[in-house]
């Protein structure tokens, strides 16, 4: 008699990642609020840097320095390390309910494709707030310079749309990779075992 395998699709790993992001909605705030600050601030400065080449003449001076990128860079590396260690608590506080899900057959690549679903729903979100959030700040900042915020066109606003969010899905997928892998190989008897 042939052994019947067990099948977990892609839509079931966002269903549950979904579930779960709403049943611990406050941990999941925290990894959404930390991609959208890193995105909302490259998102404002890539918009300012746009619209000081569409509105400022070339003899203002006015530009966006490389050290401001490095700054950016610096903001993605603080929020690839708080994605981390926010997924790393995850993994311990469902250790019990990892084990009971291998213990029922489940595969490592099922693990590890429900926390990279749960990544990716929780980067489409920070990735659009952030953007939102910056396009918000770059509305301030053009009041203060006295630019005109949609001055910018609509094709690089949905340019950098797009690029926001794909940047937003590779930090949260790169910062989730060793947890999701540390809940993958997560040994169903001891995590059974594990108290928190």
């Amino acid at each position: 008699m042939g052994e019947k395998r067990i099948t977990f699709r892609l839509s079931d790993a966002f269903r549950l990642g979904y579930d779960n992001v709403r049943r611990r909605f406050n941990r999941a705030f925290l990894n959404v609020a930390a991609i959208a600050l890193g995105i909302a601030f490259f998102s404002t400065l890539s918009l300012t840097d746009a619209i000081l080449r569409f509105n400022s003449p070339k003899e203002s001076g006015l530009v966006i320095e490389g050290y401001q990128y490095g700054l950016v860079l610096v903001s993605f590396v603080v929020c690839a390390v708080s994605i981390t260690n926010s997924m790393l608590i995850a993994v311990y506080e469902r250790c019990r309910e990892i084990g009971t899900m291998k213990c029922l057959g489940a595969l490592d690549q099922h693990v590890l494709k429900l926390f990279l679903a749960e990544s990716i729903i929780l980067a489409l979100l920070g990735g659009v707030l952030g953007f939102g959030t910056g396009f918000l700040a770059l509305v301030l900042v053009c009041i203060f310079m006295g630019f005109r915020a949609l001055s910018i066109p609509p094709s690089t606003l949905l340019l950098l749309l797009g690029k926001v969010t794909l940047l937003s899905l590779a930090l949260s997928m790169l910062a989730t990779i060793y947890p999701a892998y540390k809940a993958a190989k997560l040994d169903p008897v001891e995590a059974l075992r594990y108290e928190v």
